[in-house]
């Protein structure tokens, strides 16, 4: 009685890891099936896969590689082909390389202080006539943008000597002192 049992249980786990793996190929971006994907499992030729898209691997292999005209071809290890479905993508969509090269490097501190400081609120530079610019006068944008710079000037004006407790307004005025400083310093050392 024993030896049946031991012989059902042999036989059992025999059949259970017998079978062979049944992966379906498809295109990754339509999930539709491939037929006549060619694979190859450890260099050894398998076969291609049939109209269902579907081809049985052997049941001990490292990798698979997955070849078809028109797709990117995959080479996968047993664990990710054991997932059931290998995807292919197009060739149409793939880009092999992408190389990004800079010839300039350019420094930003540098070329922010080489330009000129503009002020929006300041007059606008004379016109051949006289001054009037026809198309400042519907400028919407100019207008508001003004507005608002006035706007925030008043506010910091408010803010500048205020030593209140507000952390916002102690790290305004020190880095207003910070600059107020670097100003002095570059006048110095252009005298």
């Amino acid at each position: 009685m024993i030896r049946l049992y031991v012989f059902i249980v042999f036989t059992l786990l025999s059949v259970s890891f017998g079978y062979a793996q049944e992966v379906l190929v498809c295109d990754a971006v339509t999930r539709l099936p491939i037929r006549d994907v060619a694979t190859i499992a450890d260099g050894k030729p398998v076969g291609k896969t049939n109209y269902k898209g579907l081809i049985t691997l052997p049941e001990e292999f490292q990798e698979a590689s997955f070849k078809c005209k028109s797709y990117i071809s995959e080479k996968l290890k047993r664990e990710e082909v054991l997932r059931d479905t290998v995807l292919l993508y197009p060739a149409e969509h793939y880009l092999d390389e992408v190389i990004v090269q800079g010839h300039h490097i350019i420094n930003g501190k540098e070329t922010l202080a080489k330009m000129p400081k503009r002020d929006i609120l300041e007059q606008a530079s004379p016109r051949e006539l006289g001054g009037f610019d026809f198309g400042l006068m519907f400028d919407k944008r100019l207008r508001r943008d003004k507005a608002h710079v006035e706007k925030q000037r008043k506010i910091f004006a408010e803010m500048d000597g205020t030593n209140a407790e507000d952390p916002i307004l102690k790290a305004y005025n020190g880095t207003k002192l910070k600059q107020q400083e670097e100003e002095n310093k570059k006048k110095a050392q252009g005298e």
